[in-house]
């Protein structure tokens, strides 16, 4: 394919000698290309792993059954048919091979390029994806690119005309035929930051040596970021439930992103948690299935008053919304959730949460200070409204290899003031982060006191955070 591809431009050129010099740029071009386009189609693959593992709810049966043996087994025996809806098969195939043939066309592929990804990630889909719990389907390998590729062809071309409409409507039906945009703009990754109206690109090696942008890069677990910077985050909660209140487990994941004005002294963040039990029972100790529903989504803002380069002051004001209720918690497995005060706020269901917070801040220690007014908390306790106060405390123990690894410490009180006979909940965590290519941190969290000290053993946590400028 090579030699063709160099026959083509040397006929198609008006030069008759074609030297060594750009033979070598030829076939520098043309490896380069091929290169790109693998390394590309991988990293969508992962992506699309990426968001299988944050939808699906039943994850025990649908991403966690399977062995080496099972996958072996599945994809050497693929049927035709898997059984699916004519709703699955004709609308949301051929929806996501437009998006897939959409997603190389928007990354700067020719459209050959574009046809044979969308069909590499059908297959990938089907093969490595699915396969790992159930056959593959052959009908669906068709049907995707199939269907999709055309119909990716005229989204393509109407998305043109809808991005440059006068009308808002016709613009926002964009993103929905092509939600891709929302990450990608001329082939780079990233976020649109509707704070400072300018997409963001995520720089994953370029980092600032300045005091600032140091203070930025230590994100803490067990409270919110204290200062406001533009940021995408993914983070873990895996909490060991003790036996004698049901055992299993209690798992937390959230997507936070945050975008900074071009200031970077003001920030509005949007906060998508899902939590489950495994193996464990429900607030009523009855047994739950395992599975993850969306828990409460929180937005907000975040204010940063700086003061002087010792001390700064940064202040919040974030809102829970009901919205676990729109995903119907039908296994009642957020009920199960209810006896994790530090993350109460994410699972209540039908409740709305106003939260405002003031963080104290130094280069070693954070001081943070917030208030949680919940509203229709007739689910959690009975009454109608309830109060918590929250009370923060980081300290930076060790900064090591210029900055670019941590240590931290983190205490976290919980008052649930307005709940008779209970407790001060405190718990803390010790935080190792690195800051070096990427931000990573990884922490073990030890109740202190309280009914979260009789509810949970020692408990992990992790988290990746990819900042943008």
């Amino acid at each position: 394919m090579r030699v063709f591809f160099i026959i083509f431009i040397f006929f198609s050129s008006n030069l008759f000698v074609f030297s060594q010099e750009d033979f070598i740029k030829v076939e520098e071009k043309v490896s380069k290309t091929k290169k790109d386009f693998i390394e590309d189609s991988f990293n969508i693959h992962y992506f699309i792993w990426a968001g299988r593992i944050l939808y699906v709810r039943n994850k025990d049966s649908k991403i966690f059954d399977t062995s080496p043996k099972k996958w072996t087994k599945n994809i050497t025996n693929p049927e035709w048919n898997d059984g699916d809806s004519f709703h699955t098969n004709y609308v949301y195939h051929p929806y996501f091979g437009a998006l897939y043939y959409q997603i190389y066309k928007d990354l700067g592929y020719e459209n050959n390029q574009a046809y044979i990804g969308s069909i590499i990630q059908s297959t990938l889909w089907e093969f490595a994806i699915e396969g790992t719990v159930e056959k593959p389907s052959i009908l669906d390998i068709v049907v995707t690119p199939t269907f999709g590729i055309p119909l990716g062809i005229y989204f393509e071309k109407l998305n043109k005309k809808l991005e440059n409409s006068p009308h808002i409507l016709n613009r926002g039906l964009s993103y929905i035929i092509n939600p891709a945009k929302v990450f990608l703009s001329k082939g780079d990754v990233g976020f649109f930051n509707p704070v400072a109206g300018s997409f963001m690109v995520y720089k994953p090696f370029k980092y600032s040596d300045s005091v600032q942008e140091e203070k930025n890069l230590n994100y803490s677990f067990l409270s919110d970021s204290p200062l406001p910077n533009s940021i995408f985050r993914l983070r873990s909660y895996f909490f060991d439930v003790k036996q004698w209140r049901g055992g299993g487990s209690d798992i937390f994941y959230f997507l936070d992103t945050e975008f900074a004005s071009t200031t970077s002294d003001f920030s509005f963040f949007l906060s998508f948690p899902w939590a489950g039990p495994y193996d464990g029972n429900d607030i009523n100790y009855e047994v739950v299935d395992n599975g993850f529903e969306v828990g409460n989504w929180r937005l907000g803002i975040k204010n940063f008053f700086d003061t002087n380069y010792i001390i700064d002051l940064s202040a919040n004001l974030s809102l829970s919304l009901p919205t676990s209720t729109f995903w119907d918690d039908s296994k009642n497995r957020l009920e199960k959730l209810h006896s994790n005060s530090i993350f109460l706020k994410d699972v209540l269901h039908d409740s709305t949460i106003i939260t405002p917070q003031v963080f104290i801040i130094s280069k070693y220690v954070n001081i943070g200070f917030s208030s949680e007014f919940f509203f229709n908390a007739d689910d959690y306790s009975g009454e109608r409204e309830e109060t918590f106060f929250v009370y923060d405390l980081d300290i930076n123990l060790l900064n090591f290899k210029n900055n670019r690894y941590s240590l931290i410490y983190e205490f976290k009180a919980i008052d649930q003031l307005t709940e008779e006979g209970k407790n001060l909940d405190t718990i803390s965590a010790l935080t190792f982060r690195s800051k070096n290519k990427i931000n990573f941190g990884l922490s073990v969290i030890m109740p202190i006191s309280g009914e979260i000290n009789k509810y949970i053993n020692n408990s992990i946590a992790a988290d990746l955070t990819l900042e943008f400028n």
